[in-house]
C-alpha cells in the first residue's frame, strides 16, 4: 500500500490523485512531459529518439570497433536490461581475456622465431 503512494503520489487525506505519473529523464532524472521525445534540461532522447549506441545493434558495432571501453556506452544505456548488460560485459571479458592471449602467444612466438631469449 505505501509503495501505491510513492508510485501514483495520492493524496492521503481524501483518497484522491493529484495527476498521473511523474516521468523522469533516464539521463539527469529532471521531470519532463509524457508526449516529449528529448528531455528539456539534458537533450537526451525518450523513446524511438535514443541514440543508436544505446541500443543492442550500437553494443555490438561499439564492441567490435572499441572492445572493452564499449561497456561505458552498454552501462549507461536505458534500452538495455540488465540481464543484456551483464551478459554483454561477461562476453567483452571473454573476447578481450581472448585477444590478451593471442597476443601474448604471437609474441612469444616471434621472440623465439627470431632467436632471442625471452625472460619473464
Amino acid at each position: 500500500m505505501i509503495i501505491w503512494y510513492i508510485i501514483f503520489d495520492m493524496d492521503t487525506e481524501n483518497n484522491s490523485f493529484d495527476g498521473a505519473l511523474e516521468v523522469r529523464c533516464w539521463s539527469c532524472k529532471a521531470a519532463i512531459d509524457a508526449e516529449d521525445n528529448f528531455c528539456r534540461v539534458c537533450g537526451k532522447g525518450r523513446k524511438k529518439c535514443i541514440s543508436w549506441y544505446y541500443t543492442h545493434w550500437g553494443a555490438v558495432i561499439l564492441t567490435f570497433m572499441f572492445g572493452p571501453f564499449s561497456l561505458y556506452f552498454i552501462w549507461k544505456s536505458p534500452v538495455l536490461s540488465d540481464t543484456a548488460k551483464w551478459i554483454y560485459t561477461a562476453i567483452i571479458f571473454l573476447i578481450t581475456w581472448q585477444a590478451m592471449v593471442v597476443t601474448h602467444n604471437l609474441w612469444v612466438f616471434i621472440q623465439q622465431f627470431m632467436g632471442q631469449s625471452f625472460v619473464y
